[in-house]
């Protein structure tokens, strides 16, 4: 299952990496924006569900780029509560991440999925 976050502002040129590997019938994610997207033909059926995640303006940090982090966290911890069933992988990318995901499929294998990692390098 993967939680993308994007930019709203970005969106119109980055959704085209997502198409580049996203396979619509066969990878389940949630593409989290910061902003409501006008929406173009064939959108809905080339790329994953569309979300908002929520104003993370609210929380205090210390430091630039710390906000982002906020962001990232609240989007991982809302795609695990969606509750979808048989998942058995939660993978977060940003909206100019490309995944190869035979690849990621394989390098997962190794990992016992009942358990959480955080950061792996491959």
């Amino acid at each position: 299952m993967f939680g993308i976050a994007a930019s709203s502002r970005l969106w119109r040129q980055r959704k085209g990496y997502m198409k580049l590997w996203w396979r619509p019938n066969e990878t389940r994610g949630i593409v989290w924006l910061d902003q409501e997207v006008k929406s173009e033909a064939g959108d809905k059926t080339l790329l994953p569900t569309l979300r908002i995640s929520s104003d993370v303006s609210k929380f205090k940090v210390k430091n630039p780029g710390e906000e982002l982090g906020v962001r990232i966290s609240r989007i991982m911890s809302k795609t695990v509560r969606l509750g979808m069933e048989n998942v058995r992988w939660f993978v977060m990318g940003d909206d100019d991440t490309f995944f190869v995901t035979e690849n990621l499929v394989k390098v997962l294998q190794k990992y016992d999925h009942n358990q959480f990692y955080y950061n792996l390098t491959f």
